[in-house]
């Protein structure tokens, strides 16, 4: 299944790099403060030329017409898999891709799990952090191909956007 989901996204990128981003978490305690808009992506967007597909749980349709509609950005949803129903097409689909970016989510531990390249944006300390990804680390000690991308105060998603720009523009080159 992983194998035909590389191919098919494969050929839907034509050669451009696949990422897969996830924006929201779901957790009612800490929900809000561990997620982002799709639209703060906009630096993200403009960095590299990929194939951008959606790896967010729930309802996006409405997100990502404003996307296309306000930045041109087309971000790729899969009708076909259901990350929170269906666990073996959502980890194909993971492993059909180049990268994963998340915020602390679901999609961050699957994809983790299986050893794909992850980068992960977290929250500042205190403010939606969970334990398990530390305070002072790059990476995790649980997923070994995870990036960690951390905000310096609570709220601000900017300096940790930055970052994913410039490491974006490292591994993929700068978009023509």
């Amino acid at each position: 299944m992983a194998g035909a989901q590389r191919r098919r996204l494969a050929d839907m990128a034509g050669g451009r790099p696949r990422i897969g981003l996830s924006w929201r978490s779901a957790n009612a305690d800490f929900g809000p403060q561990k997620s982002l808009r799709l639209g703060d992506f906009a630096p993200i967007f403009a960095a590299v030329d990929a194939f951008w597909v959606d790896l967010q749980y729930g309802e996006t349709t409405a997100e990502r017409a404003a996307l296309e509609t306000g930045q041109g950005v087309s971000l790729w949803r899969d009708s076909t898999v259901d990350p929170l129903q269906e666990l073996d097409g959502a980890a194909a689909q993971y492993a059909g891709l180049d990268l994963v970016i998340t915020v602390s989510n679901t999609v961050a531990h699957l994809a983790g799990a299986l050893g794909l390249p992850v980068w992960l944006l977290l929250s500042a300390p205190g403010y939606g952090l969970l334990w398990y990804w530390f305070l002072d680390r790059a990476d995790s000690p649980f997923y070994p191909a995870m990036r960690c991308f951390r905000q310096p105060h609570p709220g601000d998603w900017n300096a940790p956007l930055t970052e994913v720009v410039d490491a974006l523009r490292v591994q993929f080159g700068p978009k023509p």
